[in-house]
């Protein structure tokens, strides 16, 4: 049940550009939060006026796999976005801290194809949050549009995991396209598996295409303090890479992509891709070689 938001909230943060990623991050590294935080007010930013780095957007499709076709990867908003969403987090009336935000689910939703130089406004907002047998679970909701016109929205749902809340009865998992997706799940049982090798690099060379240069994701001896071992994957790499991988299926004008984030994928790796066509669309998922999966997801027309 979302909490309800605060009763004077705060204007909007209206941007000429977007900020830079890595200060955002460095402001987010040093941010003092309260010790009990409450309610999440709403909070938006917005860009109006955003046309894609032509040489970020290479490097993407490269680090993805992603061909020079003229238009956006699907998940290419998400990261033009990426730096209205730390503006937003690291706004003083958010009441958590930036670093141990997990990011649990991810929905997109594309109402048509975006050309690679595109004049887009961009605005993210959040309001709310709920309360979940791990923690709190909140909602930013990211809105595209071309000429007044939307085209593509998301919603990223992180969670703050908070002691001292005490043990609730677990929750029904979200009614998405990714339930069925797990891995026991028959429609995967005849389609060929691809053998991913995952480098150790990975997670700096997708900072260098999305400018999200959080430490977990960059060397072991970073990722330490926030208690891993080795550097993990940029969930949102891994959702690129499947998405690539999709060919013909993800080139479909209007597409919803739901994807499922289980456990880190720690770099390097060796994992295994699935994909497979059911009535609801195309399902993927990402799992080790021993079995557990990574993230789940589904391609709907």
């Amino acid at each position: 049940m979302l909490r309800p938001m605060s009763s004077s909230a705060p204007p909007v943060l209206e941007l000429a550009e977007p900020p830079a990623l890595a200060w955002e991050l460095l402001r987010a590294a040093v941010a003092r939060r309260p010790a009990h935080p409450s309610e999440v007010p709403r909070l938006e930013v917005r860009v109006n006026h955003l046309t894609p780095n032509p040489r970020q957007l290479a490097r993407y499709r490269e680090v993805c796999g992603f061909p020079e076709d003229g238009d956006l990867p699907l998940p290419f908003p998400q990261v033009l976005a990426a730096p209205l969403h730390l503006a937003l987090l690291n706004r003083p009336e958010f009441p958590y801290r930036l670093l141990g935000m997990i990011h649990v689910r991810n929905l997109i939703r594309q109402e048509r194809r975006l050309a690679e130089g595109a004049a887009l406004s961009v605005r993210v907002w959040m309001e709310g949050q709920r309360e979940v047998r791990q923690g709190r679970e909140l909602d930013l909701h990211t809105l595209v549009e071309q000429d007044g016109v939307r085209v593509w929205s998301a919603v990223t749902t992180m969670l703050r995991r908070l002691p001292g809340l005490g043990e609730r009865p677990r929750e029904e998992r979200p009614t998405s396209a990714t339930a069925s997706g797990t891995e026991e799940d028959p429609v995967f049982a005849h389609s060929r598996p691809t053998l991913w090798t995952v480098p150790e690099d990975t997670g700096r060379r997708y900072a260098s295409a999305s400018g999200d240069y959080n430490p977990i994701h960059l060397y072991g001896l970073t990722a330490r303090p926030f208690g891993f071992k080795r550097a993990i994957a940029h969930g949102m790499w891994t959702v690129g890479r499947c998405v690539a991988e999709m060919g013909q299926a993800a080139k479909e004008p209007a597409l919803t992509l739901s994807s499922e984030f289980r456990r880190p994928l720690r770099l390097p790796s060796r994992v295994v891709f699935q994909m497979a066509a059911s009535p609801e669309g195309v399902a993927y998922r990402v799992k080790s070689e021993e079995g557990q999966p990574h993230v789940l997801g589904r391609l709907s027309p």
